[in-house]
């Protein structure tokens, strides 16, 4: 009897640290908060710091405009929230606006993925469902304007189509062989759209078409959807044996029409910045 109690007091004690390694390791970094890191503001090097008594003035009001804000009322902070959001946002689109580069804007708020050039908007596509992680959409502090303050900029990116597309021709050896009747090869069958993009401070992007793929298309999309489940799972068993999981990569999925993933896709440089509105 002794045995048989000891037995199940040990068995309890097991499932209860199993349990809590499962829910602290993989679990919770996934369905709460993680850490969003910290953008790096770029800033001249030229320009030194001026200690004036003017800007000491100044600093010292900004100081105690705070404590008058947070002594308002809840909607005016959410209110000052939104416009420092909105301050971030024109920040970094003066900052592409100012590059010879085409960057995307997706805009959480209308539902809407825009390629953009100096400001110009170049193309423009409805986002047909969109889902965001908790990592991102939970977060309504200093983090997330941190976070959001400069452009993101992709580390990697794959897709289930290529980048660039070209035909090749070989050229005629003579005229004789030139003024032949030849036959123009037809350009490759374009896929099913399915885009995987990495940004720099833990971002991910997936771009889905709204269009159901077809027998060859489904097998690549869900080949490269198995990718990076694997490396999750993978993560996920590091994660028991060291009881220390990084943090998980927020992620923003959207699904748009497939020839606007095209444009998208083939529009935007190798390693295109982007901006979010939400």
């Amino acid at each position: 009897m002794k045995n048989k109690s000891t037995f199940w007091i040990i068995t309890s004690v097991l499932s209860v640290f199993v349990v809590y390694a499962l829910v602290s390791t993989v679990l919770m970094p996934v369905i709460t908060k993680n850490p969003l890191p910290k953008a790096i503001m770029q800033t001249p090097s030229d320009e030194k710091p001026k200690n004036s008594k003017k800007d000491n003035n100044d600093s010292k009001e900004e100081v105690n405009a705070e404590p008058a804000v947070s002594g308002n009322s809840k909607d005016a902070k959410v209110k000052l929230f939104e416009l420092r959001k909105r301050e971030v946002l024109l920040h970094s689109r003066l900052e592409l606006a100012n590059e010879d580069s085409m960057y995307l804007v997706l805009d959480l708020i209308n539902n809407t993925a825009i390629l953009e050039f100096k400001g110009v908007m170049l193309h423009e596509s409805h986002i047909l469902e969109l889902s965001v992680s908790n990592s991102i959409k939970m977060y309504h502090t200093e983090a997330l304007l941190n976070w959001m303050a400069e452009p993101f900029m992709v580390k990697q990116a794959e897709a289930t189509i290529p980048k660039i597309e070209y035909i090749e021709k070989i050229a005629p050896k003579d005229t004789i062989e030139a003024n032949q009747t030849a036959v123009e090869p037809a350009p490759a069958k374009l896929g099913d759209v399915y885009i995987v993009m990495d940004f720099d401070r833990n971002l991910r992007l997936v771009i889905s078409q709204s269009e159901k793929p077809d027998d060859d298309g489904k097998k690549i999309i869900n080949a490269m959807r198995r990718k990076y489940q694997k490396v999750e799972v993978r993560r996920s068993l590091q994660s028991l044996i060291k009881f220390n999981r990084e943090p998980a990569m927020p992620q923003i999925s959207i699904v748009i029409p497939k020839s606007d993933a095209i444009i998208f896709y083939k529009a935007l440089p190798v390693r295109p910045k982007m901006i979010i509105r939400m």
